[in-house]
């Protein structure tokens, strides 16, 4: 029967690793929490106005759509938004909205209740600071079970979505529809094609925040018990590093499309305003709201929201990389007072009595 592998013994923690990772703890975790808080707010921002776009949108469907079936001279048939749009699809939408960004906002706070919870519990071990721990912990608990079924709920969502559209296709044009014929064989092949595109993030999502749990359920687990917590930092090191390289390669494709967008408006600015924008003067654009200001606007906006976007993957990369030493810092102060850990001082090998030079002989 084959034997289980040893388990090497864990080195020494010195004096000087003990007080660097504690200045790490102090730092790293109120850059971890002031983070948090700027993610918090720049969420909220963003829900208020996606919100608002949304029934801005909704306030201008009729508009557009009076404006389609001007221009399309009987070739589609007449779209109406009253029957399009069901009257409960705003509200509802709205609602959703609204409370997936009041959920997102909370479960950052409690992130950032909880790493001040850690910070203090480790700095300052106390009755006080371990309850105050224990307390975050049990609240973190089911954020971290959502965050691991949430890509789930992303996913059953667009399958929902399918019949509404395919059903909006069929009535905005049903004989391309019936023309293309989406039977069962297609439908199943989309659905398919979308399970398997989501498989990785519903897999990685999920081992990531559940090597954060085991990290988390031992640093609560040492406040009570001499249990070690170096193991699951170092089990949940690699997915941090995972994590921060897909932020830098997601922050990187932000900057190139964001230049693509500058570089590829700039003629088209450059038209409009040296040329007064007669390209963009057409009766039928006009009456569809594309005009050389809207244009402008549309590209302005757009800019704006790529840098939105570009800061807030940049604020979460930094993010990541805090908690990578966040985590390590705190496990190793902990453990430093575990029974047969004890803190020795680091040998200096410059310090001590000068020793003579020993001679030898030439070659």
């Amino acid at each position: 029967m084959t034997q289980p592998s040893p388990s090497f013994p864990e080195l020494p923690i010195t004096a000087a690793e003990l007080a660097a990772a504690r200045a790490g703890v102090r730092v790293r975790g109120g850059r971890i929490m002031g983070a948090l808080g700027v993610l918090a707010a720049l969420s909220a921002l963003g829900g208020l106005l996606g919100a608002w776009a949304l029934w801005w949108s909704f306030g201008e469907l009729p508009r557009w759509l009076a404006s389609l079936n001007e221009l399309s001279d009987g070739d589609l048939p007449t779209l109406n938004a009253a029957e399009l749009v069901p009257a409960w699809a705003l509200p509802s939408l709205l609602g959703l909205g609204l409370l997936a960004t009041a959920l997102y906002v909370w479960a950052i706070l409690v992130a950032r209740q909880t790493v001040g919870a850690v910070r203090d519990q480790t700095l300052n071990p106390g009755p006080d600071h371990a309850r105050a721990l224990e307390r975050s912990v049990r609240t973190v608990r089911p954020w971290i079970m959502l965050g691991q079924i949430a890509p789930l709920l992303q996913l059953l969502i667009p399958l929902l979505a399918l019949p509404l559209t395919f059903g909006l296709i069929r009535q905005l044009d049903p004989q391309t529809f019936q023309g293309v014929g989406f039977g069962p064989a297609e439908i199943g092949a989309i659905v398919l094609g979308m399970v398997v595109q989501s498989l990785p993030t519903v897999i990685i999502t999920w081992l990531i925040l559940a090597a954060i749990r085991r990290w988390l359920d031992a640093v609560a687990a040492r406040a009570n018990a001499p249990v070690p917590v170096r193991p699951a930092a170092r089990g949940v090191d690699p997915w941090l590093l995972f994590t921060l390289v897909l932020l830098i390669l997601g922050l990187a494709g932000l900057l190139l499309g964001l230049a693509g967008l500058l570089l590829g408006s700039l003629p088209l600015l450059a038209a409009s305003v040296f040329v007064g924008g007669a390209s963009l003067s057409d009766p039928d654009l006009v009456a569809l709201g594309i005009t050389p200001a809207t244009v402008r606007g549309v590209l302005l906006l757009s800019a704006a929201a790529m840098l939105l976007g570009a800061f807030i993957s940049l604020l979460l990369t930094v993010l990541m990389s805090w908690s990578r030493g966040f985590a390590a810092n705190v496990a190793t102060v902990l453990d430093a007072g575990l029974p047969g850990q004890p803190v020795t001082s680091a040998h200096d090998p410059w310090s001590g009595p000068v020793q003579p030079a020993q001679g030898r002989e030439p070659y």
